[in-house]
């Protein structure tokens, strides 16, 4: 007879095998003293032996070279979340240490060059000589915000965050960069208490990180704030093609408090809210969609395509 407790057993080390291959994976990835995925294993030789598990390591990691901050970044961040949600914390994004706060801030940064190369032109924006007002929704440490405002010489960003201690990194951020920082505003403000009107040309919301619960208020806030044929930009989250994947991204979208919306959940939301113009984007591989639309009040124009 087979021992019900050994093949427990197996399914637990099997599982804990998992779950450090992956920790593995991202040192890798976010290893600062590496350049190429050859010196990434050639740094470690107990970490390469755990790597080498993985199907053609070399040539895993050499294709996901490319965007090497972005998935390290947001493996650090779910190995976090995960460790916390197993030990009963909540652990939000803003709980994780500075470092590896700064390090997926910088990750998200690229969110800014997927507005600034792909929507903007899709959207005729970022017209020179004139300025363009930009609503960062949960700025974070700010990165976003300051992409921006060094790519478009003549935006004027402004970041709200609910989070204390990454809008002090952001402040230092902000502070230290001169060309950008007079054309760079951070406040303290939860989006369901923004009381703008018509005051922004572009607002850029990660819906990933706005709780379930006040989504539909938050756009309804941020719909609010645009201009007349403003255009919101949305990071969305495609739906796993693997069941136990959108379980898992499901339970720590839960305990972590953000959302469990998916491109779908957000393009119907949209669609109900009478947007126009309405089209997805690519990000970096395996990051966000991100869906842009035009504000649907009198006047909009569409978007091309």
């Amino acid at each position: 007879m087979s021992d019900p407790h050994a093949g427990a057993m197996d399914v637990v080390n099997e599982l804990w095998a998992s779950s450090v291959l992956a920790a593995a994976l991202a040192s890798a990835l976010t290893d600062a003293s590496a350049d190429t995925p050859a010196q990434a294993l050639d740094r470690d030789a107990d970490r390469a032996a755990l790597l080498r598990n993985l199907p053609d390591a070399e040539a895993t990691l050499e294709s996901l070279w490319a965007e090497r901050a972005a998935l390290g970044a947001a493996l650090v961040s779910v190995l976090s979340q995960a460790a916390a949600a197993a030990a009963g914390a909540t652990r939000a994004w803003s709980d994780l240490s500075d470092e590896a706060m700064r390090a997926q801030g910088e990750a998200s940064a690229r969110m800014a060059d997927v507005i600034v190369s792909k929507i903007g032109p899709a959207y005729g924006l970022f017209r020179p000589g004139h300025v363009t007002r930009i609503l960062d929704v949960g700025t974070g440490v700010g990165a976003i915000a300051t992409a921006l405002a060094a790519a478009v010489a003549d935006a004027v960003v402004t970041g709200i965050d609910v989070a204390d201690r990454p809008l002090a990194i952001a402040e230092t951020r902000r502070a230290a960069m001169t060309d950008v920082r007079e054309r760079v505003r951070l406040r303290h403000q939860d989006v369901v208490d923004l009381d703008e009107v018509d005051a922004y040309d572009v607002v850029w919301m990660p819906v990933p990180f706005i709780p379930d619960a006040i989504i539909d208020e938050a756009l309804t806030r941020v719909l609010r704030a645009l201009r007349p044929g403003g255009l919101l930009v949305l990071g969305t989250i495609p739906a796993a093609g693997r069941r136990r994947l959108r379980a898992a991204n499901a339970w720590l979208a839960a305990v972590a408090g953000g959302s469990t919306l998916t491109t779908d959940d957000v393009v119907d939301r949209v669609n109900r809210r009478g947007l126009a113009g309405m089209q997805l984007f690519e990000s970096v591989r395996g990051g966000p969609v991100i869906l842009a639309a035009i504000s649907p009040r009198e006047g909009a124009p569409s978007g091309n395509g």
